[in-house]
């Protein structure tokens, strides 16, 4: 029940305006398409589109070398690292985060470069790379805190490390920290907090208190039209009221989750909830034959609105 941790796309915008040197004020003008490139593929990347966003943040890196905006330049290479480890390609999104990592230090944006490396933790915690994740997240803490800088994405994401290693109680209590210490206005990394949560609730057998936190994640998904991350919190939800042979409930929340997937064309998150929600359904004696025609006719491409165009 594990999904990939809610990747946050940094855009800094601000900060393509706000640093140091002549050279960005003087070329802010001519910044501003890669900078809508960048907004366009975010748009693209939270509605599950990845090959539009991929696009998008490839236009914007060539926009922003062009100019030689540093900024810019390392701010595409995160969001592209972003895509690649969301589609499953860990080793090409850990190199595109070091280049940012590398780039944001050289024009000392502290935030930029614990944000990379952090990206980096995340997905070498997705690949099962644990001794990587913590060495990575080691240097993140470090650099973070020799500039006096609290991030709660590195807080969640040892949360997340500890999970995988089974240390509960740590875990737990980093995670609280996180919850605690992010904006409000922080939705996304709000969400993904939540989800860890809920995540950890169920290793450690609190089933109603997962239910209470994937909700929470759930909510704050809705709220920033974070498409893959609704579609993961309906699919959380669901399995755990499964596990509690609460079926009616699971059937409900499987019901909503394999349709999103399904206009996403994610045929491997379908067909595994297709089997939980068949036999959900069987138990709860619900017919699910229009879900099923829906799915269908979706995975088939033949949605009457074209969600990535």
């Amino acid at each position: 029940m594990t999904r990939c941790v809610t990747i946050i796309i940094s855009l800094f915008i601000s900060m393509l305006f706000a640093c140091t040197g002549n050279n960005v004020v003087k070329k802010s003008d001519k910044i501003i398409p890669g900078i809508k490139e960048i907004k366009k593929g975010t748009h693209l990347y939270k509605k599950g589109c990845y090959k539009r966003s991929l696009e998008h943040f490839l236009r914007a890196h060539e926009l922003f070398v062009f100019y030689d905006n540093l900024s810019g330049v390392a701010l595409s290479m995160n969001n592209i690292g972003n895509v690649y480890r969301t589609t499953g390609c860990p080793s090409s999104a850990t190199q595109f985060f070091d280049e940012s990592c590398r780039i944001f230090l050289y024009i000392n944006d502290i935030e930029g470069a614990v944000q990379a490396i952090s990206n980096k933790t995340a997905a070498l915690i997705e690949d099962g790379r644990l001794e990587e994740a913590s060495n990575a997240l080691s240097c993140a803490k470090r650099i973070a805190e020799n500039n006096k800088k609290l991030s709660v994405t590195l807080l969640k994401n040892q949360g997340i490390l500890l999970v995988r290693k089974k240390e509960f109680k740590r875990a737990e209590d980093i995670l609280k920290k996180a919850c605690k210490k992010v904006e409000t206005s922080n939705i996304l990394e709000k969400a993904a907090i939540n989800f860890a949560l809920g995540n950890l609730m169920v290793e450690t057998k609190r089933s109603d208190k997962a239910v209470e936190y994937f909700k929470k994640a759930l909510s704050a998904d809705q709220s920033s039209g974070f498409i893959k991350g609704i579609a993961d919190d309906l699919a959380a939800i669901g399995t755990v009221y499964y596990n509690q042979d609460k079926y009616k409930p699971a059937v409900n929340f499987f019901n909503r989750s394999i349709k999103i997937y399904a206009l996403m064309g994610n045929d491997k998150k379908v067909h595994k909830i297709m089997d939980f929600l068949i036999k959900s359904s069987e138990k709860a004696n619900i017919n699910i034959s229009i879900t099923k025609n829906f799915v269908k006719r979706w995975l088939e491409g033949k949605s009457l609105k074209g969600f990535c165009n």
